[in-house]
């Protein structure tokens, strides 16, 4: 089957599921045979375009559709989120940029959570498309520097308010964080508000980062560009030395406040929940270093990094 064709089909499938009195239409009466569902001008007349130019749609000979006029046709069609993604596909060839659900991303279906507790021995998570912790296991939370005595919890819900602006996010946990961390986490913040501007998380983030004395600068920068952080690897202290299997006496303390951690390097591997687009599922993949003078020497020192930014000293892009 061409595209053509999977694309007529699919368009007279959901024309003939939707009754017209279910649009207002008075109910037919008298004799004669009657087709199932909406004809080709009801549709038409719903989109407020002629009959032509619809029949030229679901013949597949309009040439390059826009986005707005398929995004109507789901919509009157009723189309469900992957109908529309097929819509688009047999359309264009391409996939919609965005979903078409405006709470899409900010959650997950259940199996999603209990897959997250049950993984043991590697930290997980899953972050909505504002970077709100949807679900995450106990290795991940002790990933985070710990006060001493204190059970181990997470230090924000919001991934994205802490490492721009928390300091122990900054000065304690994410090593060399303005060259590091800050630099990357900042352009996937403008990236994510420029895709979902009316998400009222991120709007709120968009604020509080651009007016921070230390953020804001960085986050005004727009010659980087970045997405997501599949693949990359970040130098970071982690907490959670039981869980490593480092002894007490081979880790380091950041600062008084916290207790021991240890210095090493986290590979981010991440995916997507189908079903949710924008939300985010990281498996954190940390190695620990063999000498921590490195980070020492960049605490001390505040030096440029490597793209030329002065360092300040979470595995969560």
């Amino acid at each position: 089957m061409n595209n053509k064709e999977a694309l007529q089909q699919l368009l007279q499938y959901k024309r003939g599921l939707i009754s017209p009195t279910e649009l207002g239409s008075p109910r037919p009466t008298g004799r004669g045979r009657r087709s199932r569902g909406l004809s080709q001008a009801r549709v038409a007349q719903e989109l407020f375009v002629s009959e032509r130019t619809y029949a030229l749609l679901e013949r597949g000979e309009m040439a390059q559709p826009s986005a707005e006029f398929l995004d109507n046709v789901a919509r009157v069609l009723r189309m469900g989120e992957p109908e529309r993604t097929a819509l688009y596909v047999y359309a264009l060839g391409y996939e919609p940029p965005f979903p078409m659900d405006p709470l899409a991303g900010t959650h997950v279906g259940p199996a999603w959570l209990t897959a997250v507790h049950r993984v043991k021995g590697q930290p997980c998570y899953i972050n909505d498309v504002a970077w709100n912790v949807l679900a995450c296991n106990d290795d991940f939370v002790r990933m985070f520097p710990q006060v001493p005595g204190r059970v181990p919890q997470l230090p924000e819900r919001n991934l994205m308010r802490w490492m721009l602006l928390r300091e122990d996010a900054r000065e304690c946990h994410l090593v060399d964080w303005e060259s590091n961390w800050a630099v990357k986490v900042a352009a996937q913040l403008r990236t994510a508000f420029a895709a979902h501007p009316h998400n009222k998380d991120l709007q709120m983030l968009d604020e509080e980062v651009n007016d921070d004395p230390v953020a804001g600068p960085i986050y005004r920068r727009h010659d980087i560009a970045y997405v997501h952080p599949d693949g990359d690897g970040r130098p970071m202290r982690h907490a959670g030395t039981a869980s490593l299997g480092v002894e007490q006496d081979g880790a380091t303390r950041c600062c008084d406040q916290h207790a021991p951690s240890v210095l090493g390097r986290v590979t981010m591997c991440t995916a997507q929940p189908l079903q949710s687009p924008g939300s985010r599922f990281f498996f954190l993949v940390f190695a620990p270093t063999a000498s921590e003078s490195g980070e020492a020497g960049q605490h001390a020192s505040g030096t440029a990094g490597p793209e030329g930014v002065v360092s300040s000293g979470s595995p969560h892009g």
